[in-house]
């Protein structure tokens, strides 16, 4: 079998180039590590070679053949190249049999569909892959790692007999560590067979006598390549973030004194704290949704990190403490007030605590609302027939936080990135909550609206809220955070400070 390889590979969306003269091989019997930050290019590259994308420049070898481009995903089958993705394209009402049936379709005679033979066909093919599972076994009864070698038999079976590279796209990220173990070792034979075999991972330790080659992706563009022999885990993190951007250090943004103090002019006192005194939150033995027995505590007045990999609690931690998603036990205390159970959305803001979500757009603001409406929708009640009331808190708003254009009746939709985000903290911080609860506040924000959400933050925090911030960026996290915990399979696993508050130990610890 031949390598599958590309040759300047170049993606452009919007004038920037997301995918940048890459030049990789991926040798046919051998697995080829593909490491990258979010946004270094990983997904474009797959996309590239699936099918998915057509590239602005650059070549793709397949099979001894030299392409321009792969026409689509249907051709990149015919070519012999099969994905998986990180969520398996089951159905979990259907049954193994059926699952696999949506994608090679179901046997018939007659025009009725032969079930035993469906069945037999799908033993055979789980069998193949030593899983002795009933093929009418319903999708929603697997394991996370029966799930995702599944979605192997699926994607290979799609490719049949001519399979040439197999790409794996963070498909260990939804698995436990003890499941992912088997998973990659059935991975690692398929390989001896004779299959290229792409895995795009966060895991370094995955690929420890697995991967025969590793490449970092940064920016776009092909960072650092080493060999088995070469793999080092601290250059590849080194390589994957690069180095530090300018002013990313710590600072102390200068800003007008007193924003938020008149923004809060006239709610209820209740909502005052007297600085750093108190616990603002408090989570003790969650358990559920990833999560196990986790226990930590944020106190009014700090700003606390929290770091990890989306697997290991970070991604559903923020959507437990906004209401969205429940838990089995464990206790929330706001304030010194324990919150009972459900943690509803209205009742956690009731209580003070806030987040503001990561999706800016679906989850944070309504993009057909003005910002004026966006801003006084947590507490209309407040501004029921008192107009000038209402005109009153948007101005400040508009103001504190530098959100421009600085007109009240513009969409939310129309706004930038930055504008958009200082909007929804406006939104929340007029309320004077006890906690704030930051889920990557600075994603797609320019610099310039990040010192000015860091200016108010820090100002928040001066006035006693209790900041606790989730960031997929390192180095926003040192820069900002007196304290940061590393969530890791469900629990704390480490907390850092101090000296060791800085981007490479936050990213060693997430990423060992």
């Amino acid at each position: 079998m031949e390598s599958v390889e590309t040759f300047g590979l170049t993606k452009i969306f919007a004038g920037r180039k997301v995918v940048r003269d890459v030049d990789l091989k991926v040798r046919a019997g051998a697995i080829h590590a593909l490491l990258g930050a979010n946004g270094s290019g990983k997904s474009t590259l797959v996309k590239l070679l699936t099918g998915v994308y057509r590239p602005d420049g650059g070549t793709i070898a397949v099979g001894g053949r030299r392409l321009p481009s792969i026409a689509s995903p249907h051709a990149a089958g015919a070519l012999g190249i099969a994905v998986v993705h990180q969520e398996a394209p089951l159905i979990e009402t259907f049954s193994i049999a059926e699952c696999i049936a949506q994608f090679r379709g179901y046997p018939t005679r007659a025009g009725r569909i032969q079930w035993g033979r469906l069945h037999r066909e799908v033993r055979g093919m789980l069998e193949r892959f030593d899983l002795a599972l009933d093929p009418a076994m319903l999708a929603g009864r697997l394991s996370a790692a029966e799930r995702a070698l599944v979605a192997v038999i699926i994607a290979l079976d799609r490719v049949g007999s001519d399979l040439r590279l197999l790409i794996l796209d963070e498909v260990t990220a939804s698995l436990p560590r003890n499941q992912a173990e088997p998973y990659l070792d059935r991975i690692a034979a398929l390989a001896r067979s004779g299959v290229a075999v792409l895995m795009v991972t966060h895991r370094l330790a995955e690929l420890d006598g697995r991967a025969a080659r590793a490449t970092v992706l940064r920016d776009g563009a092909v960072a650092y390549e080493a060999e088995a022999d070469g793999i080092d885990e601290r250059r590849l993190i080194d390589e994957m973030v690069g180095p530090a951007s300018p002013g990313a250090a710590r600072s102390a943004a200068p800003s007008e004194p007193g924003l938020l103090r008149r923004l809060w002019a006239g709610r209820d006192a209740a909502r005052r704290r007297d600085g750093a005194a108190g616990v603002a939150l408090a989570a003790t033995s969650l358990r559920g949704a990833g999560l196990r027995d986790l226990s930590f505590e944020v106190r009014a007045g700090e700003i606390v990190g929290m770091a990890g990999l989306s697997q290991g609690g970070v991604a559903v931690l923020p959507k437990i403490l906004a209401g969205l998603q429940a838990v089995e036990s464990g206790r929330l205390t706001v304030g010194g007030r324990d919150l009972p159970q459900p943690w509803t959305p209205r009742a956690l803001i009731r209580a003070g605590l806030a987040v503001l979500p990561a999706d800016r757009l679906r989850a944070g603001g309504i993009p057909s609302l003005t910002v004026a409406e966006n801003i006084l929708l947590p507490d209309l009640g407040r501004f029921w027939m008192r107009p000038r009331r209402e005109a009153d808190l948007v101005g400040k708003v508009v103001a504190a936080f530098d959100i421009r254009p600085a007109l009240p009746q513009s969409l939310f939709g129309k706004l930038s990135g930055g504008n958009q985000q200082k909007t929804i903290l406006g939104k929340w911080l007029a309320l004077r909550p006890t906690v704030l609860v930051l889920d990557d506040p600075t994603n797609g924000v320019d610099p310039a609206a990040r010192e000015t959400i860091f200016a108010r933050l820090r100002e928040a925090a001066a006035e006693g809220i209790g900041i606790l911030a989730f960031s997929t960026e390192p180095e926003q996290l040192a820069a900002f955070c007196s304290r940061l915990m590393i969530l890791k399979d469900g629990t704390i696993a480490h907390e850092l400070a101090g000296a060791a508050l800085d981007r490479r130990t936050i990213s060693r610890w997430c990423y060992a």
